[in-house]
């Protein structure tokens, strides 16, 4: 009875020594399992990461400039999907499109000593990616500033009056003045216009003045040079009425037009010489002797009376 109690229980502890062992090895091969599905998942989960800070998409108005550990590597032109190393590489973009500088209410002196306000206006592009961004930090503000002061030069060069009339000169001199220095920033200064010029009040009402002076002296020049045409071609005519032939010609047109309606009653009183010119002398005389005898048979009814 005892040996076979001992063999029971030799037996049982076998059993659960046995069942340890298996539990354990459950238990393991699950850890196991559990592990090598966290680091997938990670894995997984570092791959897309990496794939995500890899790549990046080039505009086609744009140009990428890739930067490595402090150099340019590479300018990327080409539009589309290109490929860099995460946290190594870093992307300065460059738009190549055209900007627009606007400059308003600039105060300036012309050459003649008077204050305008200027609105000017500046197209700039980027020439030379490389060259914008290692020569200037912002290139838009440093055109700006640096068009402020050279507007104020390009003025001060100008009197009002050549200002107002040769705003194309100006301009392409400011142009000029202000794409000397930013090629070297790689900017091209494409076109630079003057917008609006503003004056002061009180010059404003005397160049009015000097206008409306200026339109009443080209009014009186206009008239006085066809008062010396119209005299001039007077003149013609009269040596021309000399003529008598011509002079005859010229009273038989008046008559004409004159009586063009027969209910009018046409008195014509004319020169003795014009008569003779016209060769109807006789009728002068004639006219001439009606009249003195009508003025004498006046005279004798005045001193009857």
């Amino acid at each position: 009875m005892e040996l076979d109690h001992s063999a029971r229980y030799v037996t049982n502890d076998k059993y659960q020594v046995e069942l340890r062992r298996k539990e354990e090895g459950v238990r393991k091969t699950f850890e196991d399992w559990a592990v090598g599905a966290v680091a997938l998942v990670l894995g997984a989960f570092v791959v897309v990461v990496i794939l995500l800070f890899s790549y990046f998409i080039v505009k086609q108005w744009e140009k990428v400039a890739l930067i490595r550990l402090g150099r340019i590597v590479k300018i990327e032109a080409k539009a589309g999907i290109h490929f860099k190393i995460p946290l190594i590489d870093k992307l300065y973009v460059v738009d190549m499109r055209m900007q627009t500088i606007q400059l308003k209410g600039q105060t300036t002196i012309t050459k003649d000593n008077i204050s305008v306000s200027i609105d000017t206006v500046v197209f700039a592009r980027v020439d030379d990616p490389e060259k914008v961004i290692l020569q200037i930090e912002d290139y838009k503000d440093a055109v700006a500033k640096y068009a402020q002061t050279s507007i104020r030069d390009i003025m001060g060069k100008y009197s009002l009056d050549d200002l107002l009339m040769k705003r194309e000169e100006v301009a392409d001199a400011f142009k000029d003045k202000v794409d000397e220095l930013s090629k070297v920033w790689g900017v091209d200064i494409t076109k630079a216009e003057i917008q609006d010029i503003s004056l002061p009040a009180d010059m404003k009402r005397a160049l009015a003045v000097k206008a409306e002076a200026d339109r009443e002296a080209q009014a009186i020049l206009i008239r006085a040079d066809a008062e010396l045409k119209a005299s001039s071609i007077l003149k013609q005519a009269a040596d021309n009425m000399k003529d008598p032939n011509a002079m005859q010609l010229r009273i038989l047109t008046a008559v004409s037009e004159a009586s063009k309606e027969a209910a009018n009653t046409i008195i014509m009183a004319l020169p003795l010489e014009t008569l003779k010119y016209a060769s109807i002398g006789d009728l002068g005389a004639l006219a001439s002797i009606n009249s003195s005898a009508a003025r004498r048979r006046v005279e004798d009814r005045e001193k009857q009376q």
